[in-house]
C-alpha cells in the first residue's frame, strides 16, 4: 500500500498518467486521485493534496538518504496511521472469505478455495489455514 500510494501520489502531483507495469492499466490524474481517496478517506484525511505533497517530499528526502530507497512504511507516523486504517478497514471484506462457515454464494465460496489454495502453495496444510482463520476471527471478537 505505501509504495503504491506514494507512486500514486507522485503522479498526481506531477499531473502525468500512471501506467502499471504489472497490469497495463493507465490511470490519469482523475483515477489516481480516485485510488488515493480510497485510502485517505477511511483515514479522515481533510486536505488530501497537502497530504500528499507532504508524503511525497518525505519520501523523496529519505531515498536520497537511503541509497534510492523507500523508507520503511512505520517510519512516517501519518502515513502509517492512513495505511493502518485502509489495511483494517479490508479486513471486513475478508471476514467472509477466510470463515470455514458456510458460504452465502458461490463467488464467495470460490474466494474461499482460491484463498485456502494460495495459502496450502505458500507452505501452510489445510489445517494450519483453519486455525489460523480461527483464530484471527476470535481474537478480533475479543477486542
Amino acid at each position: 500500500i505505501f509504495d503504491r500510494y506514494v507512486t500514486y501520489a507522485d503522479y498526481w502531483i506531477q499531473d502525468q498518467e500512471y501506467r502499471d507495469t504489472d497490469t497495463g492499466e493507465v490511470f490519469d490524474r482523475a483515477a489516481l486521485n480516485a485510488e488515493l481517496e480510497k485510502i485517505e478517506k477511511p483515514a479522515g484525511i481533510s486536505n488530501p493534496k497537502d497530504f500528499r505533497n507532504e508524503i511525497v517530499n518525505f519520501v523523496l528526502r529519505a531515498r536520497a538518504n537511503n541509497a534510492g530507497k523507500n523508507p520503511n512504511w512505520t517510519s512516517y507516523e501519518k502515513l502509517r496511521t492512513v495505511i493502518e486504517k485502509k489495511m483494517f478497514s479490508n479486513t471486513e471484506e475478508l471476514l467472509p472469505v477466510i470463515s470455514f462457515n458456510a458460504k452465502a454464494s458461490a463467488e464467495d465460496a470460490k474466494k474461499h478455495e482460491n484463498f485456502v489454495q494460495r495459502m496450502v502453495d505458500k507452505g501452510y496444510t489445510a489445517k494450519q489455514v483453519r486455525l489460523l482463520c480461527e483464530w484471527y476471527l476470535r481474537v478480533r471478537k475479543s477486542s
